[in-house]
């Protein structure tokens, strides 16, 4: 495990009590144990996230809160949706806050804070470590959680990325057709966003998959098929990151193996 997939898992337990018996929490935590930098950035993301909880608990909750946040939990359930983060649900009473804008679902999410052109705001998310809404190493059920969730994924994915153990997923509201984050675990963290072209007019790429060096060792490419759009980061070198894209052919229904 490296600090970017640490990240992750330690992020979805910064309120309320952390799991008991969960190996993947463990070895997390054992990583702080050895890396400082991890545990000064999980002290901060902890006290940071239980402050601006204490402050939301002075906002008066609507009657019709519970009842709704019920509803919606049950609703999960029929669809036999895990959200690994979903006792956050309640461990804060107050989710409906008006004034700061904050949407609280699977703890504080900042993904709004992130603007500009859709690469470099995926690349700066990837860096500072995403929130994720559903967690599964099968990375067949991640592609099922986001389209139960109403995003239209394309057929042709790179296939060495999804044979890879999938670490979890997310929508990303930063277009009107929300953009999509699978994270993949293959000796470092590799997140793939997925947005639709009519969002990001701007977006400049094409079939042919680019790449491009970036600080801290991390690397970023991008491509285009048909009318999807797609980011991949990591903190690999560019030679790492082409092998996991050396069998997909975008614009392609065909793929070599």
């Amino acid at each position: 495990m490296d600090k970017q997939e640490a990240k992750l898992i330690l992020s979805s337990h910064t309120l309320g009590e952390e799991p008991v018996g969960d190996e993947r929490f463990n070895a997390a935590k054992e990583l702080l144990a050895k890396d400082q930098e991890l545990a000064n950035w999980w002290k901060n993301q902890k006290e940071t996230d239980k402050a601006m909880s204490d402050s939301l608990k002075s906002f008066e909750v609507p009657a019709d809160l519970h009842s709704a946040l019920k509803m919606t939990m049950a609703d999960q359930e029929k669809k036999r949706i895990r959200f690994r983060a979903a006792r956050r649900w309640f461990s804060i009473a107050a989710v409906f806050v008006l004034g700061f804008g904050i949407y609280f679902q699977y703890g504080i999410d900042r993904s709004d804070d992130y603007t500009g052109p859709l690469a470099q705001r995926a690349f700066e998310y990837s860096v500072d470590g995403p929130w994720l809404s559903y967690f599964d190493k099968d990375t067949s059920n991640l592609k099922s959680w986001l389209t139960e969730n109403g995003f239209n994924l394309p057929e042709n994915l790179p296939p060495k990325l999804l044979a890879q153990e999938g670490i979890g997923c997310r929508p990303l509201d930063w277009s009107d057709e929300r953009v999509a984050l699978m994270c993949f675990n293959a000796d470092t963290v590799y997140h793939l966003f997925i947005a639709k072209e009519q969002d990001f007019p701007s977006f400049e790429a094409s079939e042919q998959i680019g790449y491009a060096s970036k600080d801290n060792g991390w690397t970023m490419s991008k491509w285009k098929d048909n009318d999807h759009l797609f980011v991949l980061t990591a903190k690999a070198t560019v030679d790492e990151m082409s092998q996991f894209l050396a069998s997909y052919t975008p614009g392609s229904d065909t793929l070599s193996y």
